[in-house]
C-alpha cells in the first residue's frame, strides 16, 4: 500500500469513526455513561492528532563543497531541483524539500531579518578598518578572501559598487535597494507556484546570482513538489553548513545537525574517505555532536562519483586490466563502503578514553561496522533517467550499479518505520482497540449474568488488584534505577568538570595561531565564524571543549544504555505482566465455568494488545524526550560560554590598525581564564536541573503508562463479557452494537 494512501486511509477511518461515536454512541451513553463517552472522545481525539498534522521526518544532507550534494539530490528526485555547478559557499542556501500530493511546485524563500542583515553589515565595515602588516602570502591571501567576500554581499544588497578608495562607514549613508526594503520592512518568506519543475529552476539560478540582491539575505528555501520518493512523509535538508561563511545560515545548519533524526554525511569518493570523512565527522566534530545529540544509530554515509575511476586502477581493486567498467565502478563501490566503515570504527574508539572500554564503546562499534554507506554515480543515473543535458559516457547502463535505487529503498524504509506510514498504521490499531474497547463495554451491560458467571466476576477485582500492585511495583522498581544512575552520572562527572577548568587556559593560548583578520571577524560574530576556506571558528564552543572532548562515551552510557536500558526494560515488563493477568483470568473461567469462554477470550486477546501498544507508545514518548533533553543540554554549553565572553568581545570589536591582534588576544584570553570557573560551574548547575526536569518527565510517562494498564485490566473486570446466551434486555444497545460492526469493517 502506497504511503500517502495509507495516511488518507487512516484521516478518512478517523473521521467514520467520529462521526459514528457522535451520531450512534453520544445519544446512548451521554446519559447513561458519561466518564466513559468522555474518556472514549478523549482517546480519539489522541489519536487523530498525528495524522491531522503529521510531522515530517527530517534528514539532512552535509558535506564539503565539491561533493556532489546537490547532483545526488537531484538524481533522488528524479529532476533538477537545485542548481548544479555555480553554488558557493558564499551563495548556496539551506534548501529543504518535500512532497506535495499537487502537480506543481512551491517556493518558499525564507530571509534574514533587518537586526540579521547590520550584523553582517557591522562584520563587513570592521573588516575594512586598518590591520596588521601580513608578513606571508598565506595571510595576505586570508585578508584578501574576508575583504572580497564582504565586498560582494553589499553590492549586491546596496547594488553599488565598491573599490580600494570607497569608504566602508558611509555605507550606512546609503538606501537599500528598493526590493530589498521591501522584505526587510513586511514578511520575511516570500511565496512562489510554478507549473513546471524548470520554471522552478530558473528562479532558484536566478536567486543565487551575483547581481540578485536577495542572495546574501537568503536564509533557507523550501520546496515542495511531486516527489514520490518523499511520500512517507520524508524531508530531504541540503545544509550548505560546512563551508558557508554566513552567520545565521551556520547556526541553521547546526540546529538541523542536533535535531534531525536522520544525518546523512556525503562525500566525494574522488577526494578519498580521508579527507571529506575526516574533516567532516573529526575535524568538525559532527560525529561527537551526533553522539551528544542521540542521533548516532541514524547516521548515513554517501559517497557520490563512483564512476570517477580509471581502469589504471583495475589492479589496486584485484582486478584484471581487461576487466569491464562496471566490473571496476562496482569493486570499488565495495572497497569504498569496508574502508568507510574501517575509519568510523576508528573514530568511534578514538572519542573513548582507556578507561572508557565496555559495553558502550563495544555497541557503538559495532554500529560503525553495519553503518549504511550508499555508493553512488549521481551523474550517470541522471545520464539513464535523462535528468538534466548530460553528455558525457560514465560507463554505466543498469541503473541499479549507479546506487540510487538502494538510496530509494532506504528511504521508502524510513518512511514505513518511522513517516507517515507508520503513524497512519498506528492510528488505524488504536481506531481498531479503541473501537473494539466500546464493544466489550456495550456487549456487557446486554446480557444478564447467570449465578455462575457472577461468582466468576467476583473473582477478577482481585486478579486486577494484584496486576495493579505489580505494575506499581515495576515502576517503583524503575523510578529507583534512574535515580541511582542519574546520581552516578552525575559523580562521575565531577572530576571532569575540575580537570576541564584547568584545560581552558591551554585552549584560550590556542587563539594566538590564528590569523588576525579571521580573529577580528570571529569576535565581530561573538566568537563563532566559518572562514572562506571553508574551516570554522567557535572561540565559545573552544572553552567547553576540555568537557566536551571527554563526554561522548559517558553521555552515550548514560542517556541510552542507562535510561533507555531502563524504559525498554519498564515497557517489557508491564506488557509481560498483562500477558500474566490474562493467564490468570482465563484460568479462573475454565475453573468455574468448566469451558473457554470465545467472548472472555477475544476481551483478553484486545486487552494484551492494547497494553503492548501502551507501552510501546510510552516507550516512543520517554526516548523522544531523553533525545530532546540530551541535545538541549549538549548546545547550551556553548552558549553559556558565550555569555560570559560576550563582554570581552564587545571590546575586542573596537580594536583596529597595527598591533591589534595582540590587543584582541589581550583582552579574550585574560576574560576566558577568568570565566573558567563561572563557565562549567553554570554547565554543571543547568545539568543537574535538566537531568532532574528529565526524570521527573520521565517518571510521569511511566506513571501515565501504568495508570492506564490499570485502567484497561479495570475495563476487562467490569466488562467481563462471559457468554451465558442470555437474551438482549436493551433494544438500544442492541442497535448500537449492530452499528459497531459497521464501523468496524469501515475501519479494516
Amino acid at each position: 500500500m502506497e504511503q500517502s494512501h495509507i495516511l488518507s486511509l487512516a484521516k478518512d477511518s478517523a473521521e467514520n469513526f467520529s462521526r459514528w461515536l457522535d451520531e450512534q454512541v453520544k445519544p446512548l451513553a451521554l446519559a447513561r455513561f458519561p466518564l466513559e463517552f468522555s474518556s472514549w472522545r478523549k482517546e480519539l481525539d489522541l489519536i487523530r492528532a498525528p495524522i491531522d498534522k503529521p510531522s515530517r521526518q527530517q534528514i539532512a544532507l552535509v558535506g564539503t563543497t565539491g561533493a556532489g550534494k546537490s547532483t545526488f539530490l537531484n538524481a533522488i528526485l528524479g529532476q533538477e531541483v537545485l542548481p548544479v555547478g555555480v553554488m558557493n559557499p558564499c551563495t548556496a542556501f539551506v534548501t529543504a524539500v518535500s512532497h506535495s500530493l499537487d502537480s506543481g511546485y512551491a517556493v518558499e524563500v525564507n530571509f534574514c531579518t533587518r537586526e540579521e542583515w547590520q550584523e553582517d553589515l557591522n562584520s563587513f565595515i570592521a573588516s575594512f578598518k586598518p590591520g596588521e602588516a601580513d608578513e606571508d602570502g598565506e595571510g595576505r591571501v586570508e585578508t584578501r578572501r574576508l575583504i572580497e567576500a564582504a565586498q560582494k554581499r553589499v553590492q549586491a544588497v546596496y547594488g553599488i559598487q565598491i573599490d580600494q578608495e570607497f569608504d566602508p562607514t558611509q555605507i550606512l549613508k546609503y538606501d537599500l535597494r528598493s526590493e530589498v526594503e521591501r522584505i526587510f520592512s513586511g514578511d520575511p518568506r516570500e511565496n512562489k507556484r510554478f507549473e513546471n519543475a524548470k520554471e522552478m529552476l530558473d528562479f532558484l539560478r536566478n536567486l543565487i546570482r551575483g547581481n540578485n540582491p536577495f542572495w546574501p539575505l537568503i536564509k533557507q528555501v523550501n520546496v515542495c513538489g511531486p516527489y514520490d520518493c518523499l511520500a512517507g512523509g520524508l524531508e530531504l535538508i541540503d545544509l550548505p553548513g560546512l563551508n558557508d561563511p554566513n552567520e545565521a545560515r551556520v547556526e541553521i545548519t547546526r540546529e538541523f545537525l542536533r535535531t534531525s533524526p536522520f544525518v546523512w554525511v556525503v562525500f566525494s569518493m574522488v577526494r578519498g574517505l580521508t579527507e571529506d570523512i575526516q574533516r567532516i565527522l573529526r575535524e568538525e566534530k559532527l560525529l561527537r555532536t551526533l553522539i551528544l545529540s542521540g542521533s548516532y544509530a541514524a547516521l548515513s554515509l554517501v559517497g557520490t562519483k563512483a564512476d570517477d575511476i580509471d581502469i589504471n586502477n583495475a589492479d589496486q581493486l584485484g582486478l584484471p586490466d581487461e576487466c569491464t567498467q562496471e566490473e571496476l565502478i562496482n569493486a570499488y563501490r565495495d572497497q569504498t563502503v569496508k574502508e568507510a566503515r574501517t575509519q568510523l570504527e576508528q573514530m568511534v574508539r578514538d572519542l573513548a578514553s582507556r578507561s572508557e572500554k565496555g559495553t558502550t564503546l563495544d555497541r557503538m562499534i559495532e554500529m560503525a561496522r553495519k553503518v549504511r554507506v550508499h555508493t553512488t554515480s549521481a551523474s550517470a543515473y541522471n545520464k539513464i533517467k535523462g535528468i538534466g543535458r548530460l553528455r558525457k559516457d560514465y560507463g554505466l547502463k543498469d541503473e541499479r550499479d549507479t546506487g540510487i535505487p538502494d538510496v530509494h529503498q532506504h528511504l521508502s524504509e524510513i518512511g514505513k518505520t518511522v513517516g507517515v506510514a507508520f503513524t497512519a498504521q498506528m492510528a488505524l490499531t488504536q481506531l481498531e482497540k479503541l473501537q473494539d474497547e466500546i464493544s466489550f463495554f456495550f456487549r456487557a451491560k446486554e446480557k444478564t449474568p447467570t449465578p455462575e458467571v457472577e461468582k466468576a466476576r467476583s473473582r477478577l477485582p482481585q486478579e486486577r488488584d494484584a496486576f495493579s500492585q505489580g505494575i506499581k511495583e515495576i515502576q517503583g522498581t524503575a523510578n529507583t534505577q534512574l535515580k541511582s544512575y542519574r546520581e552516578r552520572f552525575l559523580e562521575k562527572m565531577d572530576p571532569l568538570f575540575e580537570t576541564s577548568v584547568q584545560g581552558v587556559k591551554k585552549v584560550a593560548e590556542g587563539w594566538r595561531g590564528i590569523h588576525w583578520g579571521t580573529l577580528r571577524a570571529i569576535v565581530h560574530r561573538n566568537g563563532v565564524f566559518m572562514n572562506y576556506a571553508g574551516r570554522s571558528f567557535d572561540l565559545n564552543e573552544d572553552l567547553a571543549e576540555p568537557l566536551l572532548q571527554q563526554l561522548p562515551m559517558s553521555w552515550e552510557r548514560y542517556f541510552t544504555d542507562d535510561v533507555g536500558g531502563v524504559t525498554n526494560e519498564f515497557a517489557l515488563r508491564v506488557t509481560e505482566s498483562g500477558k500474566s493477568f490474562c493467564g490468570r483470568v482465563r484460568l479462573i473461567i475454565e475453573l468455574l465455568l468448566k469451558k473457554t469462554d470465545p467472548g472472555m477470550e477475544e476481551q483478553l486477546k484486545w486487552f494484551q494488545e492494547k497494553v503492548s501498544l501502551l507501552a510501546q507508545n510510552s516507550k516512543m514518548q520517554v526516548l523522544a524526550k531523553v533525545k530532546e533533553r540530551r541535545s538541549e543540554l549538549a548546545a547550551k554549553m556553548p552558549k553559556i560560554a558565550l555569555v560570559r565572553m560576550k563582554p570581552s568581545y564587545e571590546l575586542a570589536k573596537q580594536e583596529s590598525g597595527p598591533g591589534m591582534k595582540r590587543r584582541i588576544l589581550n583582552l579574550i584570553e585574560p576574560a576566558a581564564i577568568d570565566s573558567a570557573q563561572p563557565i562549567y560551574s553554570t554547565i554543571r548547575e543547568d545539568l543537574i536541573e535538566g537531568l532532574n526536569d528529565l526524570e521527573v518527565i520521565i517518571v510521569g510517562l511511566f506513571m501515565e503508562l501504568t495508570k492506564s494498564a490499570d485502567n484497561q485490566a479495570s475495563i476487562v473486570v467490569n466488562n467481563a463479557n462471559i457468554d451465558v446466551e442470555e437474551a438482549s434486555v436493551d433494544p438500544e444497545i442492541s442497535k448500537l452494537l449492530q452499528s459497531i460492526q459497521e464501523i468496524k469493517l469501515s475501519i479494516e
